[in-house]
C-alpha cells in the first residue's frame, strides 16, 4: 500500500509568523471584549434606556373640555363619549397601491368614502407620528369591525374620544336651541393649528369653532397631560409605562342665559314670524341693571350638535345656501336701519344741545320740505298729516316723524353722531361673542370716506329718525335702551355669568362692567323715560297696555324702511319693538328688558310689537291672550 506522505516536503515554519497571527487575535480578542465589556458593564444601563426608549413614545392626555350651564345651573353643553377613527402616517404602509386599500378598507366598514379619507390624510402637513383625524362619530359597530380587522389595518387607530353635546332646557338632546350662543366645536383647521401648536394643539385636536366655544376657548380647553406609552414592533401601543404629568380639566361655564326663558322668547318669535310670514327675527332679553343677556333669540337656527359630531357636506351647503342665513347670529351680526327707534338719541341730542326744551312746541306737517331743496321735495310723516304742534314728550310717544327731521337739521349730523356713540352706537358693544358688528352712525367723517364733502341735508333729516345712513345691531338698540332703563349707565352686554364645579353650582361670578355713564343729564332721560311709558299708555304700541304687569311697561316702536319700492310704490319695512318694565312711570329700577326684530314684516301690525306682548304674556303666565293678528289687527281667539 502506497504511503500518502511519501514525496511530501515540509516547509520550514516560520516562528515570528507565528508570534505576529498570535498578537493580532489577542488584540482583536482584547478590543472586543473591551468594547462588551464597556457596552454591558460600564455603559449598560444607557444602552437599555435607549432600547427602551426605541418602543416607547410620549402621548398626550387630553384634558376634559369644561361644561356649559345656564344660570340656574342646568347642563346645555356637556362631553359624551363618541368613537373616531385616525390614522398615523408613519405606520400606514409606504407602498401607495397598499395604502389606498387599507383606506378603502376603512371607508368600506364605515360607509365612507375612501376619496374623502385619502384626502384628509393628504392634507395633514404635521409630523408622520401624529394622529390624523378620518372619521368621528362613527356606531359601535362599525368601530368593531374595525378592531377585528386590526391587523389588516396598520396605521389606523380606533378609540373613543369625548365630544359635544347641546342639550335643551329639558335636558334633550336638542342644537337648535341655543346654537347661536353655545356655537360649537369642530377639528382644528391647518391654519389653526399652525397658530396653536406652540400651545400645545393637536391634528386630532376639537377648538370651539362659534359662540361661547370660541370666545371661551381658553378657559374650556384645560391643559394636557402626558404619559409613557410601550408599542410593540408594529408601532401599536401595548401598554403605559407612567404618566408624566396630569390633565388639568377645562373649567365649567355659567350662561347668564336662563334656558327656560330662551325657550320662551323662541315659541313667541316662532309664532310672530310664522304669523306674519316673516323669515328673520331676532328676541333679545336682558336685565338693564346688569347687561346680562337672558335670553338671545336668531331665527332661523340651526343645530350644533350636527357640527360637533361632523357635519356632512350637503348639510353644510344646505345651510349655505339658505337666503335666510342660519348660521349667522342676526342679534350681533347683522345691522339694520333702527327706525323710529333712534328717535331716543335724536331726542337726547335736541335736549342736550338745546336745540328745544322740554316744554318747548314745534310744528309737525303731513310733508317736511326739506331745507334749501326745490320747492315739492317733502319728506312725510308717517300718518301724512303731522300731528300739529307737539313738545319732544308728546312727539316721542306720537312718533312724529317731521318733529324729528326738524330735530335732526337743527343739530347737523356731527352732533347728532357724537350722542349716537354716547349711546354706543356705531361701535361693537364688547359682549364676548365672535362676529359682532359695528354699525353705521353717519357724519363728516363717514361722508368722506364714502369720497364726499359731507352728508345730503335729506340723508341727515332722516338720519333723525334712524333710516337712511343709519344701521345698528339689535343687540346695540337693546343696550341703548337698557341705559335709559337704568338711569344712564351703558353696560357692556354679557353673556357668562361665571364658573361652576362639575355639578353647575356657580363658584366664581364674573362681575358687571360699566362702559360709561351716559352723558345726559338726569332730566333729559326723565323726559325720555315719561315718553316711552306713553308709547304703551297712549295706544300707540296697540293694546300691549291692558295686558296686567307687574310694573309700567315703557318703550318704543320702530318701522324701518329699506330696499327697493313695491308694485304700489311703498317700501318694505322692518318693524322693532323694545319694551322694559320698571315698578312705576320714570323709575330707573327696571331688572326685565325685551326687544324683538322682525325682518322685512310688511303687515298692517307691528309684529315685533305681538311677540314681545306674547312673551311677557307667557313669562308672567298671564290667563287672557292679548295678541292682535298682525295681518288684520284682530284680537287672537276673540277674547
Amino acid at each position: 500500500m502506497a504511503d500518502l506522505n511519501e514525496g511530501r516536503i515540509d516547509l520550514p515554519r516560520s516562528r515570528a509568523r507565528l508570534i505576529a497571527f498570535a498578537v493580532t487575535a489577542a488584540v482583536l480578542f482584547a478590543a472586543l471584549g473591551g468594547r462588551l465589556f464597556q457596552m454591558q458593564i460600564l455603559n449598560g444601563s444607557l444602552y437599555a434606556d435607549r432600547a427602551v426608549a426605541a418602543r416607547t413614545i410620549e402621548v398626550p392626555i387630553k384634558a376634559p373640555r369644561g361644561l356649559i350651564f345656564d344660570r340656574t345651573g342646568r347642563p346645555v353643553a356637556v362631553n359624551v363619549p363618541s368613537w373616531t377613527v385616525d390614522a398615523v402616517p408613519a405606520d400606514l404602509p409606504a407602498v401607495p397601491a397598499a395604502r389606498d386599500a387599507v383606506l378603502a378598507r376603512v371607508a368600506s366598514s364605515t360607509s365612507s368614502k375612501a376619496a374623502a379619507l385619502k384626502q384628509r390624510l393628504e392634507a395633514f402637513r404635521g409630523s408622520p407620528f401624529d394622529q390624523v383625524p378620518l372619521l368621528r362619530g362613527i356606531t359601535r359597530d362599525q368601530a368593531l369591525l374595525l378592531s377585528e380587522q386590526a391587523g389588516a389595518l396598520p396605521g389606523i387607530v380606533v378609540q373613543v374620544d369625548p365630544v359635544r353635546q347641546y342639550l335643551d332646557e329639558a335636558g334633550k338632546v336638542d342644537g337648535s336651541l341655543l346654537a347661536h350662543v353655545l356655537g360649537y366645536t369642530g377639528p382644528v383647521s391647518q391654519d389653526q393649528l399652525n397658530a396653536l401648536a406652540a400651545r400645545g394643539y393637536l391634528p386630532d385636536d376639537s377648538i370651539g369653532k362659534d359662540g361661547v366655544e370660541a370666545s371661551y376657548e381658553a378657559v374650556l380647553r384645560g391643559t394636557y397631560g402626558a404619559q409613557q406609552v410601550e408599542r410593540d414592533a408594529s408601532g401599536r401601543p401595548i401598554k403605559v409605562i407612567s404618566t408624566t404629568t396630569q390633565a388639568v380639566p377645562g373649567r365649567n361655564l355659567m350662561l347668564t342665559i336662563d334656558a327656560r326663558l330662551q325657550r320662551l322668547a323662541t315659541d313667541a318669535l316662532t309664532w310672530g314670524m310664522r304669523a306674519a310670514g316673516v323669515k328673520q327675527g331676532v328676541t333679545i332679553v336682558m336685565n338693564p341693571q346688569t347687561g346680562e343677556i337672558l335670553a338671545m333669540v336668531s331665527l332661523p337656527s340651526y343645530d350644533d350638535n350636527q357640527f360637533a359630531t361632523g357635519i356632512s357636506t350637503a348639510a353644510f351647503n344646505a345651510y349655505l345656501r339658505n337666503p335666510n342665513h342660519p348660521l349667522r347670529n342676526h342679534a350681533i351680526a347683522d345691522i339694520y336701519p333702527p327706525g323710529s327707534t333712534f328717535k331716543l338719541v335724536t331726542g337726547t341730542a335736541a335736549l342736550m344741545e338745546g336745540v328745544t326744551t322740554p316744554t318747548q312746541l314745534w310744528p309737525t306737517y303731513g310733508c317736511y320740505q326739506i331745507p334749501g331743496a326745490p320747492t315739492g321735495q317733502c319728506l312725510f310723516d308717517w300718518n301724512h298729516a303731522g300731528f300739529g304742534p307737539l313738545n319732544i314728550e308728546q312727539a316721542f310717544f306720537r312718533s312724529s316723524d317731521t318733529f324729528f327731521y326738524q330735530m335732526a337739521i337743527h343739530l347737523g349730523i356731527d352732533r347728532l353722531a357724537k350722542w349716537a356713540y354716547n349711546y354706543g352706537f356705531g361701535k361693537q358693544t364688547g359682549i364676548k361673542l365672535p362676529g359682532e358688528a359695528s354699525g353705521i352712525i353717519a357724519s363728516t367723517e363717514w361722508a368722506q370716506s364714502q369720497g364726499r364733502a359731507n352728508v345730503f341735508t335729506g340723508e341727515l333729516a332722516q338720519a333723525g329718525i334712524g333710516q337712511n345712513v343709519i344701521a345698528v345691531t339689535p343687540l346695540q338698540l337693546a343696550n341703548a335702551y337698557a341705559a335709559l332703563a337704568n338711569g344712564g349707565r351703558l353696560m357692556q352686554p354679557m353673556i357668562v355669568k361665571g364658573e361652576t364645579d362639575r355639578t353647575g353650582k356657580l363658584t366664581k361670578v364674573y362681575q358687571p362692567r360699566l362702559i360709561r355713564k351716559l352723558s345726559a343729564s338726569g332730566p333729559t332721560m326723565q323726559v325720555l323715560r315719561f315718553g316711552a311709558r306713553e308709547v304703551v299708555t297712549s295706544g300707540h304700541a296697540f293694546n300691549i297696555r291692558d295686558v296686567p304687569l307687574p310694573g309700567a311697561l315703557s318703550g318704543k316702536t320702530g318701522t324701518a324702511e329699506f330696499g327697493t319700492k313695491q308694485s304700489d310704490g311703498s317700501l318694505p319695512f322692518h318693524s322693532w319693538f323694545v319694551g322694559y318694565l320698571p315698578s312705576r312711570p320714570g323709575a330707573t329700577d327696571a331688572s326685565l328688558e325685551v326687544l324683538t326684530f322682525s325682518y322685512s314684516a310688511t303687515v298692517p301690525g307691528n309684529v315685533s310689537t305681538e311677540v314681545v306682548k306674547y312673551f311677557l304674556q307667557k313669562y308672567f303666565k298671564v290667563q287672557r291672550d292679548y295678541r292682535l293678528d298682525p295681518r288684520t289687527l284682530s284680537l287672537l281667539g276673540g277674547n
